[in-house]
C-alpha cells in the first residue's frame, strides 16, 4: 500500500517546487503582500488573472535551489487525477462547467475520457536559520531577514480542476481541454517593500527569475508560466475577448492555449498547431 506522502500528486507538486520559475512565484507571492497583516491571519495577497510566459534555459533548471532549502514546504490534498464518468460527473465533482468541444480538429475523434483533480494546497514557511546553512554552504552569505520574515508563511492554492482527453493510438494525448480554479496565493502577513531587496538577494536566483520578480507586484496578479527557451515560440491572441498566450513547438508539431477569466484558468493543447489549437479554443461553450 503507498504511504500518503508518496501519493503521486504530491510528489509532483513538490518536482514542481524545485523548478526555478515555481520558486520565483513563491518568492514573488511572498512579496505581493502590500502592508503588514496580522501575525496569524491568512491575508489574499494573490489571484491569477493573466498569465505570463517565461523562457527557462537549462541554466535556470539548476540555479534556483530546492525551496526547502529556505523552509519547510508542506503540501496537502491533489487527489487525482481520477478518471470519471462523464462531463456531468466532473462537474459535480469539481463544481466547474467542463469544455465541451463542438467541432473536433482533423486527426481528432470520437468521445473525451473525463479527469478530475481535487483542490491542492502547498504551505511554505520560511526560516531564517534553514536560510543561512544553505547559504553557508553555497559558499555565500546571507544578509540578516527583516523583522518578521523569519517564520513567515506563504500559502499556494491550486485547482479542482477537470480535463478531457482525446487518445491517438501513438499513447500521446491527441487534444486535451482542461480547466482550473486559477493559483492564488495568501499571506500570514509580511511588508512588501521592506524585504524584496533582501529576498532578491537569495542566493542562486539566475537574472531572468530577478527580473520576473522585479516586475511582479500585488497590482499586476500575473503568473508566470514556464516555457523552455529555444524549443518554443509563444505570442498573444484573444479568446472570447479575454488575453490568451500561445505555445508551438518551432517544428509545429505541439501547440496549446492558455488563459485567465473570472479566477479560471482553461487551457487547449495537442499535436496540432497554433492556428488548430486557437479554433478549437474559439469554438468551446
Amino acid at each position: 500500500m503507498r504511504h500518503p506522502t508518496e501519493h503521486p500528486p504530491r510528489r509532483a507538486v513538490r518536482a514542481v517546487l524545485r523548478s526555478p520559475v515555481a520558486a520565483a512565484l513563491a518568492v514573488a507571492v511572498v512579496l505581493a503582500g502590500a502592508g503588514t497583516a496580522a501575525a496569524n491571519d491568512w491575508v489574499p495577497i494573490f489571484r491569477t488573472e493573466r498569465i505570463e510566459p517565461v523562457g527557462v534555459g537549462a541554466a535556470d533548471l539548476v540555479a534556483l535551489p530546492d525551496l526547502s532549502a529556505y523552509g519547510d514546504v508542506v503540501v496537502t490534498g491533489g487527489d487525482g487525477p481520477r478518471e470519471v464518468p462523464d462531463a456531468a460527473a466532473a462537474k459535480a465533482r469539481t463544481g466547474l462547467d467542463v469544455p465541451v468541444v463542438r467541432t473536433l480538429p482533423r486527426g481528432v475523434a470520437g468521445e473525451p475520457v473525463h479527469q478530475v483533480v481535487g483542490e491542492m494546497t502547498a504551505t511554505f514557511t520560511f526560516s531564517a536559520d534553514r536560510a543561512g546553512k544553505a547559504a553557508a554552504e553555497a559558499g555565500q552569505p546571507l544578509p540578516p531577514p527583516p523583522p518578521g520574515l523569519d517564520g513567515q508563511r506563504v500559502r499556494l492554492v491550486a485547482g479542482p480542476g477537470v480535463a478531457g482527453i482525446w487518445s491517438q493510438p501513438a499513447g500521446v494525448p491527441a487534444l486535451v481541454v482542461g480547466r482550473a480554479v486559477a493559483p492564488r496565493a495568501l499571506s500570514s502577513g509580511v511588508p512588501y517593500a521592506s524585504v524584496r531587496d533582501y529576498l532578491l538577494t537569495l542566493p542562486g536566483l539566475p537574472d531572468e527569475a530577478a527580473a520576473l520578480l522585479r516586475a511582479f507586484g500585488p497590482e499586476r496578479d500575473t503568473l508566470p508560466l514556464p516555457v523552455p527557451a529555444g524549443r518554443f515560440t509563444t505570442s498573444r491572441a484573444s479568446v472570447h475577448g479575454v488575453p490568451a498566450t500561445v505555445i508551438a513547438t518551432r517544428d509545429r508539431t505541439l501547440a496549446a492555449v492558455v488563459w485567465v477569466d473570472g479566477g479560471v484558468v482553461t487551457a487547449v493543447a495537442g499535436a496540432l498547431d497554433a492556428a488548430e489549437v486557437l479554433a478549437v479554443a474559439g469554438d468551446l461553450r
